[in-house]
């Protein structure tokens, strides 16, 4: 039993740490307005992007800024569609999911000359140097660092938009941006930096899916979590603990069937214990939806001239 739960509780943390990164930089983006779906692309065109500089250079560390930067570079074209051209945020940040999927395949097969995965590269080291610690040294000695960069941005991301100046200023463009833009407050200026900042975000947790979790790129390893992200940030109330609690929880339904998956002679179908993580998630959105209300501004093109439309 106790071996159940450690396995449990430890696989949590691994399953929902890219999930929870990026719930934090999606609530970011749209307590400033800004709804980035492309999150979910985000997340691959990150992973592909790690593995490849990880490949190049041999240094995993280099695929992490390479799959932020990537992520910086595809919420900007998101932001400039949606912010300054006044697109439908919805539109442009799902076709940049299609583009991100394609472009993954493709580099696939034109730098590694493989279909569907990429060749093994050298992985983030996890962090021994924790070992030392009594009594809980070995657990925290087995994760990746980028574990504990997910906790520094969560308590990083509460400051900002709760306790600084320029956060309350992003959370005014989300909820009221004529009232904010009378304020003296650039508010397309104050979008753009939460929707790159959900971009750097993406990337890391997509960095962490590839060469921090595992030692390699696969096609659809992403497998939906930037959509669990989103998901997150409804359940955790547009709130940066709260979506990584959330987050956290669709970790556990995650690590759950995996370890139902691993039982001797479990009698339950392999398909249906697959389903449990996405029907749970469900489950629990539907139960704690009501009542949720997100920014009133979130998802809404604005513009100087009109207002919001």
């Amino acid at each position: 039993m106790l071996d159940a739960v450690s396995y449990i509780v430890l696989a949590t943390i691994r399953l929902g740490t890219p999930i929870a990164i990026t719930a934090v930089g999606a609530t970011i983006s749209e307590r400033t307005g800004v709804v980035n779906i492309g999150l979910e692309g985000i997340m691959g065109m990150g992973a592909f992007l790690a593995v490849l500089g990880s490949y190049w250079t041999g240094n995993p560390w280099v695929g992490v800024l390479l799959a932020i930067l990537v992520g910086v570079v595809i919420s900007a074209i998101h932001g400039f569609v949606s912010i300054v051209c006044g697109g439908a945020q919805g539109v442009s940040s799902q076709a940049l999911v299609l583009l991100a999927t394609g472009f993954c395949s493709v580099g696939l097969q034109a730098i590694f000359h493989q279909k569907g995965m990429s060749p093994t590269v050298g992985t983030i080291a996890t962090t021994e140097f924790l070992r030392p610690i009594p009594l809980v040294g070995n657990i925290l000695a087995d994760f990746s660092p980028i574990v504990y960069i997910g906790v520094v941005l969560l308590l990083g991301a509460n400051f900002l938009l709760f306790k600084t100046p320029l956060g309350l200023r992003m959370c005014a463009c989300g909820e009221h941006p004529r009232a904010a833009e009378t304020a003296g407050i650039n508010v397309g200026a104050m979008r753009f930096a939460g929707v790159l900042l959900s971009g750097v975000l993406g990337g890391l947790a997509g960095a962490f899916l590839s060469v921090g979790q595992m030692n390699l790129f696969q096609e659809g390893m992403v497998a939906g979590r930037g959509y669990l992200a989103l998901g997150a940030v409804i359940m955790g109330r547009w709130t940066p603990t709260g979506a990584f609690a959330a987050a956290m929880c669709f970790g556990f339904f995650d690590a759950v069937q995996l370890y139902i998956q691993i039982i001797p002679n479990s009698p339950i179908p392999h398909e249906f214990v697959q389903m449990i993580p996405y029907v749970a998630s469900i489950i629990v959105l539907a139960l704690t939806i009501k009542g949720a209300t997100g920014p009133a501004a979130s998802g809404k093109p604005y513009s100087k001239i009109s207002g919001t439309r």
